[in-house]
């Protein structure tokens, strides 16, 4: 009877262990699945930034500002038209 008793204790220790262990990994998951979710919404964000970046960086952006600052196409250096600039 003695032994009965004891198995059935250590059971009930094990069963509550195994449910205890059962809702921490239920509550992981559930904060896994909101990292991937805020992962998802950053990997987003990053697109949207590269893109932005991309556009500023290129030719036509770089193209179009010198239009706005009046750059020509060829500007002449003044140090070779005026020596006087060179020397200095």
């Amino acid at each position: 009877m003695n032994f009965n008793k004891l198995f059935a204790g250590i059971c009930a220790i094990l069963v509550i262990i195994n449910v205890t262990y059962f809702v921490k990994g239920i509550q992981l998951g559930d904060e896994i699945s909101y990292y991937e979710k805020e992962l998802k919404v950053l990997q987003e964000e990053n697109k949207d930034y590269e893109q932005e970046i991309y556009a500023l960086e290129s030719l036509s952006k770089t193209a179009s500002m010198a239009a706005e600052l009046n750059y020509g196409k060829y500007n002449d250096p003044i140090f070779t038209d005026m020596p006087q600039y060179a020397l200095k």
